[in-house]
């Protein structure tokens, strides 16, 4: 008799239908599975069910230790804290907390100050950060020394700068039709608290970059309707009067 052996159920399968199922396809081919930890030694009677019970309970307590995970990062962001990871674009993690790095600071308040108080879009304050020679410090999470668009737009986004926890910006939901893949969805809602650490810019800075983000948006937005739509549009082409190779 062939045998899996794993330390312990958790290890075989990540919810209940999964390790039932994995399971199930081993005894087809005649081999059954073994757990050290929880005793459980499916080629005999009680084998699998206790499976079927400690997987059940298994996957209860994940989801639970889940939801416990994020209620405290959201009552860290309530008492205004950071919550782990990578220091945003101008701030430096020293002992959990957010600090001002004024090397990386002096360009957020570039971006803000171009983007709000010119006819700079996100591509114009791109364009002047490199004429004056203001790069980007790489950094582990960032290699690129040169600021782009998206970067931009990402530093304009965060409420980080003006003194602001952000939570739930970003939210992991489950990709439907499959079992375990999940992706990251960037929400429209979410929750913002006043935060610890000092500002780089303004309040009143951010909201005015905020609604001129807003009109950009608004203004960048497709207009299409079947009733505006151009027929022959990709099918009809005019040929070049000066071109004899067009005719």
């Amino acid at each position: 008799m062939k045998f899996v052996l794993v330390f312990k159920l958790s290890r075989f399968g990540r919810n209940a239908a999964d390790v039932l199922n994995s399971l199930q396809f081993m005894q087809d081919y005649g081999v059954n599975l073994i757990c050290i930890e929880d005793g459980i030694d499916s080629s005999k009677e009680s084998g699998k069910l206790m499976i079927s019970v400690l997987s059940a309970v298994a996957e209860i307590e994940r989801e639970n230790i889940l939801v416990q995970t994020m209620e405290g990062r959201r009552q860290k962001a309530r008492e205004g804290r950071w919550n782990g990871g990578f220091a945003p674009y101008g701030y430096k993690l020293v002992d959990g907390e957010l600090q001002i790095a004024e090397d990386e600071a002096e360009a957020i308040r570039i971006i803000f100050d171009k983007f709000t108080h010119t006819n700079m879009g996100y591509t114009g304050v791109v364009k002047y950060l490199a004429q004056q020679g203001i790069s980007k410090k790489a950094r582990q999470n960032g290699h690129l020394t040169r600021f782009s668009v998206s970067t931009v737009k990402a530093i304009l986004d965060n409420p980080v700068y003006c003194g602001k926890i952000a939570y739930g910006r970003r939210k992991t939901e489950k990709i439907e039709g499959t079992r375990n893949e999940f992706h990251i969805v960037k929400q429209n809602e979410f929750s913002v608290y006043d935060g610890k650490h000092d500002a780089i810019i303004s309040e009143e800075e951010f909201e005015l970059a905020k609604k001129k983000r807003a009109a950009t948006a608004k203004r960048l937005e497709k207009k299409h309707a079947l009733e505006h739509e151009h027929q022959l549009s990709g099918i009809v082409k005019m040929s070049c009067m000066r071109c004899r190779s067009c005719r």
